[in-house]
């Protein structure tokens, strides 16, 4: 057991154990270890397209407090230690496919009261889950909801899609609109998502998986960063890689 982290996606206090893409650089694994912060790591679903199938934010979502929804797909060992960490474990009813659009299920952005998620593709679970803890869905059409989101705090986001923003800044979230970050590296693909090279370790510190003044937008993500009391960490010295999130799972 361990101390939970109360916010999905958003502790409250220095984390030490995060979740994590498997196939991670060892650079970046090492710079969470030397700050104390163990990485969980993930193993790959042979259902998701291969760049991407180590990527948490494709297999699963932390719905609230010590509760996440998963493929079925998920390993056996990932499940039983999340559940060893005190957490309980759901079962998803959808089936994940290499083929864009449903490969999406699980790929959804828990934002304090609010979710973002493509409802039309979204596993019926996760929704339901989401409503009986009184977290209200946004339909966006961006089915990488997660990986196109940096959650900053309960109330302020980083995005690059418009619709995103828009819909964010309508439900009261403080949105930074971003041109989409040309040199976030993501195999296979022309560039990756600030959502999923990114995640809190703190109440005030969004680590990246790499150097975070390699990024195109730096300086204006810096100054909505410092607007809310929150500090860029950079874990690695090369360009940022889109890793599929760094999730918080405990704190100290």
């Amino acid at each position: 057991m361990c101390n939970l982290v109360t916010v999905p996606y958003i502790p409250s206090a220095p984390v030490n154990k995060v979740l994590i893409a498997g196939n991670t650089p060892e650079d970046i694994l090492k710079s969470l270890v030397s700050r104390g912060i163990e990485p969980i790591k993930t193993s790959p679903l042979s259902q998701l397209p291969k760049n991407l199938s180590y990527h948490p934010d494709m297999q699963l979502v932390n719905i609230s407090k010590g509760v996440i929804v998963c493929a079925r797909s998920v390993s056996d060992d990932a499940v039983n230690y999340l559940k060893g960490l005190g957490f309980d474990i759901f079962f998803g009813d959808s089936s994940l496919n290499q083929k864009y659009p449903y490969d999406i299920a699980y790929n959804c952005a828990v934002v304090g009261r609010y979710a973002f998620l493509n409802m039309k593709y979204t596993d019926q679970k996760v929704v339901e889950m989401l409503k009986k803890t009184g977290i209200t869905p946004i339909h966006v059409a961006q089915g990488y909801a997660k990986c196109s989101i940096a959650i900053v705090n309960q109330e302020a986001i980083i995005t690059a899609d418009v619709k995103i923003h828009e819909k964010a800044l309508k439900n009261g979230i403080d949105s930074l609109l971003i041109p989409p970050q040309s040199n976030i590296v993501l195999e296979g693909y022309n560039y990756g998502f600030i959502g999923g090279s990114c995640g809190l370790i703190s109440e005030t510190g969004l680590a990246f998986a790499g150097s975070f003044n390699t990024l195109d937008s730096a300086e204006t993500i810096k100054k909505f960063l410092d607007k809310h009391g929150v500090d860029p960490i950079s874990l690695g010295t090369s360009e940022v890689t889109d890793i599929g999130s760094i999730i918080p799972l405990c704190t100290v």
